[in-house]
């Protein structure tokens, strides 16, 4: 996911490239499985300090259920948005000072490149839900047996109470006399 940005690093604030981005990303993070390539649009503005890239990007990934661990396609959508600053000058050659707060994924390279791999990485573990579920009327598992209750129901005795509530069911129960 590299691009050279030399010819809009010598145009003024407020020119654009843009760019239809389809890029393989099976290798791009062990915690990543792609099912489908990375797609979309990327559009980068020359600013005052570097360029802004845009993006609008999808791909479907394999993702296992938190209910019932099954895994499960999930089409994920996210924007991109980073500001990328270069190193060197591309008029002179002279390197620039690197902000403090700069991080080395958003700096153009003395190639006058810019690398989206790990802005887009970062971007797609964010867009990633925390507790995946495959469909809205998941059953999850059994919290006895451990059968995929989506499958069928199990013969297990559900008649536990938590202990923290034995207290009101005595109370219920005398009640009832």
């Amino acid at each position: 996911m590299r691009y050279n940005i030399a010819q809009l690093l010598k145009e003024q604030s407020g020119h654009t490239r843009n760019f239809d981005l389809r890029e393989d990303i099976q290798k791009l993070d062990p915690d990543i499985t792609p099912l489908t390539t990375l797609d979309g649009t990327v559009q980068m503005i020359r600013t005052g300090d570097g360029v802004l890239v845009l993006g609008r990007l999808h791909t479907s990934l394999e993702l296992n259920c938190s209910r019932c661990l099954d895994p499960f396609a999930m089409p994920i959508n996210f924007n991109l948005e980073e500001e990328f600053r270069p190193t060197i000058d591309i008029n002179t050659g002279a390197n620039l000072p690197v902000a403090e707060d700069d991080e080395a994924a958003t700096r153009i390279n003395e190639h006058h490149e810019i690398d989206l791999t790990e802005v887009v990485r970062q971007d797609l573990l964010l867009a990633m839900p925390t507790r995946p579920i495959c469909r809205s009327k998941c059953l999850g598992l059994c919290p006895s047996c451990g059968k995929n209750l989506n499958q069928g129901s199990c013969n297990c005795v559900r008649d536990e109470i938590d202990p923290r509530w034995e207290a009101l069911k005595q109370l219920l129960d005398q009640e009832k006399k």
